[in-house]
């Protein structure tokens, strides 16, 4: 049975960076007492009430088109639809990597192939309606039928009726990741009835995501209350919810730039904001003030003294998504990105330290798959020894689990995979090199060039420059202008990538367009050369092949299975893989990908989430970001 990674995602507080000792949205004034008493008479008794808290403001970059929950695996349309919905399984709040039961409790065949869900007792819609295993089936029959990402992640899943609260989810073969697959909010169940008697179906004739835009039809801790185009959310509690009551009954969720975000947090007409980018994080650091320090000495007597401001905490958190590169493979969209001396020109060419500097807090990307995720380059290689030897290969004493080999080889490494000798593509200065050998039980094992890191190679990539022909034809890296990464500006990345490449040789024009554009041309192919982002849907390395030939992000960049039999071989190697057997199967995939695929892996932001004074803690979450529910 395929084990569940339990690294603890690492959480890095900055600290209270104290503006003042008072927020603008502190608490409200009481209401006005009744019974018509002048506020200069004094009476021997007045009943007061004091009025619910202001809704709780939220500002955040909508990246989201549809609150359908089934349609869209969006940041801010998961951390909404987490708000709004409840999910079968969920994600252990101290350590995420975890699954956990949410509506239902499950067990797992020992093959994997086969789930048992048992619903909770006492589960009701925000309309009082009792859910039941139809409504499971409906969400997830109609998921599958519409198709798109969330169908893709369903596979062939197959779902049988046992009672009202039993059911069984069956896969073709082994699925281990599906509990995790399903606390992703996009399979947050639906009220079959409601959604029905709205346009919902099974297949291509649904019709019910206009109405879930502006209807909530779920069980989560708030309803939906309101929509204002693109620019708000409003969020109302459930009268129906069980569990703990939110801290704040009411949410308003904006849409607003981030330096926009900056002025709202910091004057109080936020209590949270999402897409700080470093600088505006240290923007806000060097705005503190110490609310108790004495006034200045060179302020006369009758000086006003200096309006506070409210305190504003700044958390960063490591984050899961990944930031790269994707180069087409089809000769139709560009002829040189498509050539594999160009790619490997880029590939060498690149600072990725210096990259991962820019943007404070984010780590340089070792391979596909981020930190802190089974299978990780940075976590599951081990270090050379202090005197510099090569550490050996092969099982462990303990476990019997291949061990990657560790090398510092001052030329190329030649080795065999599963496909047939690979040698490695980056040579004695481009990093982790594609190596990986195999052993008696089929089981491959990587080979590692440190630094982990590919680092920067001029010579080498000015050469594999001149052998692709190239001859200073100008290359658009199209990105989404006004979708930041973690609250990084995708125009500064790009402008990075831009004169890094500069000096390589290559001509890169800057092709900025809304996100919207951006995602649409990429989603269909038609992007030469791109700066994109990654987060996962549910936090396990399968999540990461949709980068292999044939796979979801491989197909768009025209990269068909078939072309590099070798990468077929490892990309189902490293599916395949369960427990013990996975961190290597996974690395050897990762260093074959680094090395030939048109993919760059570039860095692995943080989140920072800043909030203010009427926030004591704002748990975030890989997938769905910020637990609004859980925000107090």
């Amino acid at each position: 049975m395929r084990r569940r990674p339990v690294r603890l995602l690492a959480v890095a507080t900055l600290g209270v960076l104290a503006l003042g000792a008072t927020a603008c949205t502190a608490d409200p004034a009481p209401m006005t007492p009744t019974g018509g008493t002048s506020p200069r008479e004094t009476p021997a008794a007045v009943t007061t009430t004091t009025a619910p808290p202001k809704p709780l403001v939220v500002d955040a970059v909508f990246d989201h088109t549809s609150l359908d929950p089934t349609q869209q695996f969006n940041r801010s349309g998961s951390m909404l639809s987490h708000a709004l919905y409840e999910t079968l399984t969920s994600l252990d709040p101290g350590d995420p990597t975890k699954v956990e039961p949410g509506l239902a409790d499950y067990t797992i065949s020992p093959e994997g192939r086969w789930l048992t869900f048992r619903l909770r007792k006492g589960v009701h819609f925000s309309d009082g309606t009792p859910m039941t295993t139809d409504d499971v089936l409906f969400t997830i029959e109609r998921a599958k039928g519409l198709g798109g990402p969330v169908a893709s992640l369903l596979g062939q899943v197959s779902t049988v009726k046992v009672d009202e609260r039993t059911f069984t989810l069956s896969s073709p073969s082994a699925n281990f990741a599906l509990p995790a697959i399903l606390a992703n909010p996009a399979f947050g169940i639906l009220n079959s009835t409601v959604v029905k008697a709205n346009g919902g179906t099974i297949g291509p004739d649904d019709t019910a995501t206009g109405y879930l835009s502006t209807h909530s039809a779920g069980s989560g801790p708030y309803v939906l209350d309101g929509v204002r185009g693109s620019s708000e959310v409003r969020l109302a509690p459930n009268p129906h919810w069980t569990g703990t009551r939110p801290k704040f009954p009411e949410l308003l969720v904006r849409n607003v730039a981030p330096q926009q975000q900056l002025a709202d947090i910091t004057s109080g007409r936020a209590d949270v904001a999402l897409d700080l980018s470093p600088s505006q994080a240290s923007e806000v650091a060097r705005a503190g003030v110490d609310p108790t320090a004495s006034p200045s000495a060179t302020a006369g007597p009758d000086a006003a003294p200096a309006p506070e401001m409210p305190a504003v905490t700044v958390k960063t958190m490591r984050s899961s998504t990944l930031v790269y590169l994707a180069l087409s493979r089809t000769k139709a969209v560009n002829a040189w990105t498509s050539n594999p001396d160009f790619v490997d020109a880029v590939r060498l060419g690149l600072d990725r330290v210096s990259l991962a500097d820019s943007a404070p807090g984010s780590e340089p990307a070792a391979g596909l798959v981020p930190a802190g995720i089974v299978g990780a380059l940075k976590d599951v290689v081990p270090q050379p020894t202090p005197s510099g030897t090569t550490t050996a290969g092969g099982p462990t004493a303990s476990t019997g689990t291949p061990t990657p080999t560790v090398s510092t080889p001052s030329t190329p490494t030649t080795s065999s995979t599963p496909g047939g000798p690979v040698t490695s593509a980056t040579g004695p200065a481009g990093g982790p090199s594609a190596v990986v050998t195999t052993g008696a039980d089929g089981i491959p094992t990587p080979v590692v060039t440190l630094p982990l890191v590919p680092p920067r190679h001029l010579a080498a990539a000015r050469a594999a420059l001149k052998r692709s022909g190239y001859a200073g034809q100008p290359i658009p890296l199209t990105y989404a202008a006004d979708l930041p990464i973690q609250g990084i500006p995708r125009t500064a990345l790009a402008t990075a990538v831009r004169d890094q490449l500069a000096e390589v040789g290559v001509k890169v024009k800057l092709n900025p367009a809304p996100a919207r554009d951006a995602l649409a041309a990429y989603r269909e192919g038609r992007t030469a050369f791109g700066l994109w982002s990654w987060s996962p849907d549910y936090l396990d390395p399968e999540n990461y092949l949709a980068f292999g030939p044939g796979e979801l992000l491989g197909s768009r960049a025209g990269w068909r299975r078939g072309t590099d039999p070798a990468l077929d071989d490892l990309t189902e190697a490293a599916s395949a893989s369960v427990g013990d057997d996975r961190a290597a199967a996974y690395a050897a995939w990762q260093l074959a990908m680094n090395a030939r695929s048109p993919f760059v892996p570039l860095l692995q932001p943080a989140t920072r989430v800043a909030s203010g004074a009427r926030v004591e803690a704002a748990p975030g979450n890989p997938v769905w970001t910020l637990d609004l529910a859980r925000i107090h």
